[in-house]
């Protein structure tokens, strides 16, 4: 999905929803990584950008990426109506669940690398990609044992 789709569906929701101009760009970032997107402001408490994590766009399915906006451009529009817009506030989650936008932290998109203790057999995940090329380097929770990579699992937000 490309920034300007992206873009298109964003000056719609937040036209319908809130009568609000989308008046920021929408940007990928690849350098995201513990977060699907973000609603970025200066310190001066004026909006700048939003940004969708690359591995979103490329891992995502379609409801998950719009979700994923969705979920930034309620922060946007709470923030300039002057409203509660900081995740887990009582508001800001009624109004996600109102437009039907995942709250943070509820859905895996991406790559993650699966492995097992070498004594007990336990499965971990992980999106470490330094633990596939060096395992050595890497104990296990459960033992403190070696570990062994089997394999990856791709998730796209379903």
């Amino acid at each position: 999905m490309l920034e300007q789709e992206l873009t298109q569906i964003a000056k719609e929701f937040l036209k319908e929803n809130y009568g609000l101009q989308l008046t920021i760009p929408i940007k990928r970032n690849n350098r995201l990584r513990s977060t699907h997107g973000r609603f970025i402001i200066r310190h001066d408490q004026t909006p700048l950008q939003i940004e969708i994590a690359g591995k979103t766009i490329d891992y995502g399915t379609t409801d998950a990426i719009i979700g994923v906006l969705k979920h930034e451009c309620i922060h946007f529009a709470l923030h300039m109506q002057g409203k509660p817009s900081r995740d887990g506030h009582p508001y800001f989650e009624a109004e996600l669940h109102k437009h039907g936008a995942p709250s943070t932290n509820t859905m895996k998109i991406g790559k993650h690398y699966i492995f097992t203790c070498n004594k007990c057999g336990m499965e971990y995940e992980s999106r470490r990609k330094q633990l596939v090329n060096t395992p050595s380097k890497y104990r296990t929770k459960c033992c403190k044992a070696k570990l062994t990579v089997i394999g990856e699992r791709i998730y796209d937000g379903t």
